[in-house]
């Protein structure tokens, strides 16, 4: 019997991130894995995004997502720890994104967008802290391997910085570079079948991956409501956010956490 997922809310209040291990079994790693080279081969270019380059790092994005991979979303132990870090009222966001990092040729990365935040509007709304981000690891990430990068407990530092009217116009350009209050940056190396949760607001980046093991993680993303008008309200244009082929294969349960069961 597997043991009961482990949610360490107060770290992820704390520090804007928290890890959940043993999300997926190792069985689920072998079945699912695969699915990631198959569609994201390191000699071709991700499909619909022909300016790629030599990218270690591709994406697989919505319209040529693959229902196997991105309804893992609405993966039990994923639900779990997402019920305890945000609460019972939640809907997956949109359709999630399985990213693979190849070593690159040297020097060919391309890192545009530096350390940022994920926020779903710039600027950003009210209640854009209750989105939750995710990381599920189907590979084990060691030291170079194209980590995540996070800046421990600077959601915090976002959210009073926007307040403050000299600072505002820096966090809406997204200029972390130097920024004073930042600690050391944290390299997330963790093992497969680990989901990495980290907060909207969380300063992070990627990193080169310069070993020979491809780095293979599906980006899923939660949003949190007070109530359940706001989660109503908020699935009221839950069918912009999928793509169709990704609803044609879900089921009730899915169908519910996607919001897309809901009545108008």
């Amino acid at each position: 019997m597997r043991k009961p997922i482990q949610a360490n809310r107060s770290q992820f209040e704390r520090d804007g991130f928290t890890f959940v291990h043993d999300v997926l079994s190792a069985d689920e790693i072998e079945i699912f894995a695969p699915i990631f080279s198959e569609h994201l081969p390191a000699d071709k270019l991700p499909p619909g995004i022909p300016d790629a380059g030599l990218n270690g790092r591709k994406t697989l994005i919505s319209e040529h997502t693959d229902p196997r991979l991105s309804n893992l979303a609405g993966h039990t132990h994923l639900i779990e720890a997402v019920d305890t870090l945000i609460g019972p009222r939640f809907l997956i966001q949109s359709t999630s994104a399985p990213v693979i990092t190849y070593k690159s040729p040297p020097g060919a990365e391309r890192f545009d967008l530096g350390y940022h935040v994920d926020w779903p509007n710039n600027p950003p709304k009210p209640h854009d802290d209750r989105h939750l981000n995710c990381a599920l690891h189907f590979s084990t990430v060691e030291p170079g391997g194209g980590a995540l990068m996070i800046y421990p407990g600077s959601h915090r530092l976002v959210e009073k910085s926007l307040e403050d009217p000299k600072l505002r116009k820096r966090m809406l350009d997204q200029n972390f570079n130097g920024f004073p209050g930042l600690p050391e940056p944290v390299e997330v190396c963790v093992p497969a079948g680990t989901a990495v949760f980290f907060h909207s607001f969380l300063v992070h980046d990627r990193s080169e991956n310069i070993l020979d093991v491809p780095r293979k993680v599906l980006f899923t993303h939660y949003k949190g409501f007070d109530d359940t008008q706001q989660r109503h309200e908020w699935a009221a244009k839950a069918t912009e956010r999928f793509v169709q082929h990704q609803i044609d294969t879900m089921d009730e349960r899915l169908l519910h956490l996607c919001g897309l069961d809901e009545k108008q």
